[in-house]
């Protein structure tokens, strides 16, 4: 049996690609609403810093030839290493970016002509601030910041409410758009978490957090760090109860969906694993009585095929699938559709080249066989290229016209120098953090 395979190169990859060209796609779709573009540019900067993050993991990994996220402990010279303060640093930055979303996309809470202006300055700000102050605290208030995410995760919970509601009151598929796109992102946002609600709910996700903190004894978070953590487990057990229950009611009314059955898987995975996770407990719980005892082989690779590769593979692919099926990006443009074709067959074979090593890497299959089934893989992308790009476009109004027609959205006359403003000032707030990063783990 061949050793496990990480993941996180992989969705590095992944990211910054689809990061990149989305922002070089949005800039081109100037016939959008401020709507789209502005949301265009915010997931294409969620995907940057989250592949800027997975890159100084992958690093980390490297270094010390251990997979997995959890690398960081008192007993390696990476504690204080640039590499460990500037995935943590990128990883603040994607949280506030995904702070900040939900206000603007899909139901726009902020409509005015200053918004972007705003927003983005209360992205860079609150960078500086709290990537500054995690440092000097060694990263003991760190995940403190998901309690900036309540405000966003109530609103993106709403407005998928209210209308799926009114798609089972009036029967009109358009509404079904506006939940859909609110459900993708929640599942976007906090798919991990929802993996975990079942040991959210019986209360055994706190063993798994004392064993951490045991096992990996550089993680000492504070008391407002550790409700952070905790929070976030909430919201994401929370939001997956909340979509099985109203998917439930309208698969009764209107009919199972893609969407539907989606959230009846993720719920499946997280009832799975929560009776697994609590099969093993005098296991987790061994690091905090006696000493710690190693997870089973089949516990890892549970978790490489359930959280790791929804977090690492298909968040990704979501954010793709809601840029170009909601027309995000104008990828109907002549000088669009040849960088989108490219970017969803790459996209689409990245992940599927990467499945199938992460079977290899546990299943006694022979090296031919798997390149047999990564050439079938890459035929059949080729041969149905033209239908997966029309399944992927959109099938209905945007979120803009939708809210238009429902004289619910402002169109604001927006300088279109905004835009570029806003990407210019995330790229220096990166940078800057990042020579912050570098000048501490240098002088420390």
């Amino acid at each position: 049996m061949a050793e496990s395979q990480s993941l996180v190169p992989v969705a590095a990859i992944v990211d910054l690609i689809l990061g990149f060209v989305t922002i070089a796609l949005v800039r081109r779709s100037s016939q959008k609403e401020w709507v789209e573009k502005f949301a265009g540019l915010l997931i294409g900067w969620i995907l940057i810093l989250k592949g800027l993050e997975y890159t100084f993991t992958s690093v980390m990994e490297t270094i010390v030839a251990n997979e997995g996220l959890w690398i960081i402990d008192s007993s390696n010279d990476l504690q204080d290493s640039f590499f460990r303060f500037a995935q943590r640093t990128c990883k603040t930055i994607s949280i506030l970016l995904l702070v900040f979303l939900p206000f603007i996309y899909p139901y726009p809470i902020l409509q005015r002509k200053w918004n972007i202006k705003v927003v983005t300055a209360s992205i860079c700000v609150l960078s500086l601030i709290l990537s500054t102050i995690s440092i000097l605290t060694n990263y003991r208030h760190s995940d403190g910041e998901w309690f900036l995410l309540i405000p966003g995760m109530m609103i993106l919970v709403l407005v998928y409410i209210r209308f799926l509601l009114m798609e089972i009151e009036t029967g009109e598929n358009s509404h079904r758009r506006m939940s859909l796109v609110a459900g993708l992102l929640l599942i976007a946002m906090l798919g991990e978490q929802m993996t975990y609600w079942l040991a959210q709910v019986i209360s055994i996700n706190d063993d798994f957090l004392a064993r951490f903190a045991v096992e990996w004894s550089l993680w000492d978070p504070s008391t407002f760090g550790w409700l952070g953590t905790n929070l976030v487990l909430s919201m994401g057990a929370s939001t997956i109860l909340i979509l099985l229950v109203f998917e439930s009611w309208r698969t009764y009314h209107m009919g199972i969906s893609g969407f539907s059955t989606i959230v009846y898987l993720v719920a499946i995975v997280g009832c799975t694993a929560g009776i697994v996770d609590y099969a093993i407990m005098d296991i987790v719980r061994s690091c905090v009585e006696t000493e710690c005892e190693s997870f089973p082989a089949a516990f890892e690779i549970w978790y490489d095929f359930t959280s790791e590769t929804l977090i690492y593979l298909f968040t990704p692919l979501i954010f793709m699938y809601i840029l170009l099926n909601f027309d995000i990006i104008d990828s109907d443009a002549s000088e669009n559709r040849w960088l989108t074709r490219i970017m969803v067959i790459l996209m689409l074979l990245i992940v599927s080249s990467s499945v199938i090593e992460l079977l290899q890497s546990f299943l006694p299959v022979p090296e031919m066989i798997s390149s047999a089934a990564l050439a079938m893989v890459v035929a059949i992308f080729i041969g149905w290229e033209e239908r997966i790009m029309t399944n992927l476009m959109r099938e209905g109004d945007t979120v803009s016209q939708k809210l238009i027609e429902m004289d619910e959205l402002i169109v604001p006359k927006i300088d279109e120098r905004d835009y570029d403003i806003m990407s210019a000032s995330m790229a220096g707030t990166v940078f800057f953090t990042l020579i912050i990063c570098a000048l501490y783990s240098a002088v420390i």
